[in-house]
């Protein structure tokens, strides 16, 4: 990643937002990273409804399909979408709340594709417990965009973190392990953390396990750290979680730049997540919160808040 390029753009951001109270982000620049390309703009969601994109999670049940949650205070829904924008249906939760959805996952074990909808925001780290809903995927041939479908959960996963309230945007399922994983925002650097997807007894609270840092995600500095935006001082906030479904590559998402992790044979998430992430291209969205891998794992998509929100993706182009 060129970190010159991204400081001389932020000198042009600051200077400029000093006579404009809402200043841009630097422009995305397309370049080839570690065997990625990206970012590109692959289509543009306009479904009004999506407003405020937090998670995104692709399909195990068909093709060019990604899952969307807004984030807290939205509906307890989940939103479908094609690859290419187009509005495809939704999916409430029955007895689900959306007290701050920061992220869907999805998975498949045993054979079943699963929905994971995160309701684990905390902003000010005083919440008694988070919530995590698993739903069965619903069938695409049964979405419709003027109507509203619904889903009995699976199982509630209750939980609150071992050293205290936590603020989270990050859930991710590693099918491999049957584990999910969570990852801090605003700690630094970020912590890992995990639960069981299947739980013995999802009636009880449980407590997830640390496992340790993701590190190699800088604070910014110089005249990026003084801007007053997600994409400023904040950039190095992770905003969300992916695991391929091999099990072997992790994306965190901050509002500067997708941080790609490799697992190696016979590694841990904790050995992976220990080293420095690999840098991506920045994405220059002004408030980025969504990305996930195709079931393949060849491409890396992002999405931001708003409306109408752009659909980057970063494709693998060759083996790192």
């Amino acid at each position: 990643m060129n970190r010159p390029f991204l400081v001389a753009a932020g000198l042009l951001v600051f200077a400029a937002s000093t006579a404009c109270s809402n200043p841009l982000p630097p422009p995305a620049i397309t370049a080839d990273v570690a065997g990625w390309h990206g970012p590109v703009t692959a289509s543009t969601i306009t479904e009004a409804t999506i407003n405020e994109a937090s998670g995104l999670a692709p399909s195990h049940r068909a093709p060019g399909i990604l899952w969307i949650n807004n984030d807290s205070g939205g509906e307890p829904v989940l939103y479908a979408v094609r690859t290419d924008g187009t509005y495809l249906g939704s999916v409430r939760i029955k007895g689900a709340v959306n007290y701050d959805w920061e992220d869907v996952t999805s998975c498949v074990i045993d054979g079943q594709p699963y929905l994971v909808a995160a309701d684990v925001g905390d902003n000010y780290a005083k919440r008694d417990e988070c919530v995590l809903y698993v739903i069965a995927e619903p069938d695409p041939a049964e979405l419709d965009p003027k109507l509203e479908i619904m889903a009995e959960p699976v199982r509630v996963i209750r939980y609150v973190y071992p050293d205290g309230p936590r603020d989270c945007e990050n859930v991710a399922v590693d099918a491999t392990e049957s584990v999910i994983y969570l990852a801090s925002k605003r700690t630094l650097p970020p912590v890992i953390y995990t639960l069981p997807f299947a739980p013995e007894d999802s009636s009880r609270r449980m407590t997830a396990k640390k496992v340790g840092p993701a590190n190699g995600i800088p604070e910014p500095t110089g005249p990026l750290a003084k801007i007053d935006a997600p994409w400023g001082k904040v950039r190095h906030w992770p905003c969300s979680l992916d695991i391929t479904p091999d099990g072997r590559r992790a994306v965190l998402l901050s509002y500067g730049e997708p941080y790609l992790y490799e697992r190696h044979d016979g590694e841990s998430w904790a050995d992976a997540f220990a080293r420095e992430g690999v840098q991506l291209a920045t994405h220059g969205l002004i408030q980025a919160e969504g990305a996930c891998f195709s079931p393949d794992g060849k491409i890396l998509y992002v999405v931001t808040e708003g409306t109408p929100a752009p659909l980057l993706t970063y494709t693998l182009t060759a083996t790192p």
